[in-house]
């Protein structure tokens, strides 16, 4: 479990729930993380989706949202986006600390009513990223077309300059969403 001092960064104490082997969504296992918002008392579901590449993807949505198509595009209007996200950021620390190799890439979903280009969740997840992520281990790379962004551990670059590239045709070959 990560607590507050754990990764130095206000954030809801989460745990981990289940590691699950290869998944619907194409990823080769999926973790499952959950935490409850003190503030609106609403149970939180993260998940975490292994690729190749050491990339791993972050979701987030309301556990009442889960049956839900539309689980990443709602808006609670809880107003406690940041602890949320922060939350996440955390999960994702936690990740960076156990696995040396890691890159981290996420879409900013859009809204109802919203494009795909550049959206809303992604301006703001960019910003965050840019702000707890260094740019001296992590090359940041966007998408805005997509509203996709990948992180990618410069370490893994070096061995791959390629990299990028690599990971931006794998989910191109593999979704229909990239083509």
């Amino acid at each position: 479990m990560c607590t507050r001092t754990y990764c130095n960064l206000d954030h809801y104490p989460y745990r981990k729930v289940m590691n699950l082997p290869r998944s619907n969504s194409g990823a080769n296992f999926e973790c499952l993380y959950t935490f409850k918002s003190p503030k609106s008392k609403q149970w939180y579901w993260i998940w975490v989706e292994g690729y190749d590449y050491n990339l791993y993807a972050v979701k987030f949505h309301l556990k009442a949202h889960r049956d839900s198509k539309f689980k990443y595009n709602i808006l609670t209007g809880l107003n406690e986006a940041r602890m949320v996200i922060n939350t996440c950021i955390a999960v994702m620390l936690e990740i960076d600390k156990t696995d040396t190799r890691s890159s981290f890439g996420f879409i900013g979903s859009n809204m109802p009513n919203e494009g795909v280009n550049e959206t809303k969740r992604f301006r703001l997840y960019k910003k965050i990223m840019l702000s707890h992520f260094s740019d001296d281990v992590f090359f940041h790379s966007q998408s805005k077309d997509k509203s996709a962004y990948i992180m990618a551990r410069r370490t893994e670059l070096e061995k791959n300059p390629n990299l990028i590239n690599d990971i931006e045709q794998f989910f191109s070959d593999n979704y229909e969403y990239f083509d």
